[in-house]
């Protein structure tokens, strides 16, 4: 975990994610829910893609993704945190169903395709990797 996710991110959402190496993925029903709580604590959006996460495995859709833009020059960081829940959100609905993504890693994973023929519930590996920015680390990069 990031220590930003760590600072900000309240315990009841990060109890919700699911680690992927070092970066947090949240199930498609929780999206809006830690969007919306990240920005209620001051976290911009910086965005994230779509990933299987096995135990034995990765796969990361990345062509699915939901970045926003930079933080603009003269925007504030209320404003900017605002923005990007709403560019996030919005590319976020575009993705398509899980059933589709489903489809679509095991047409590009031969691991997903494997793992397809087992038992074995491919949704309940779907994740959803966000990023975020905080006001501190944001002022460092300037």
């Amino acid at each position: 975990m990031t220590v930003t996710e760590e600072k900000y991110l309240p315990t009841e959402i990060l109890q919700k994610a699911i680690v992927s190496g070092n970066e947090y993925g949240w199930k498609r029903t929780d999206f809006k829910e830690v969007v919306d709580k990240a920005v209620e604590v001051g976290l911009g959006i910086i965005g994230g893609q779509v990933q299987f996460k096995l135990q034995d495995g990765t796969c990361e859709l990345y062509w699915h993704k939901y970045d926003t833009t930079d933080r603009k020059l003269d925007e504030n960081w209320k404003d900017y945190c605002q923005r990007t829940k709403e560019e996030c959100l919005s590319q976020f609905e575009k993705i398509p169903t899980d059933k589709k993504l489903i489809r679509e890693g095991i047409e590009n994973f031969d691991f997903l395709k494997e793992k397809s023929k087992t038992n074995i519930e491919l949704s309940d590996f779907l994740i959803f990797i966000l990023y975020f920015n905080d006001l501190e680390t944001d002022l460092e990069n300037v």
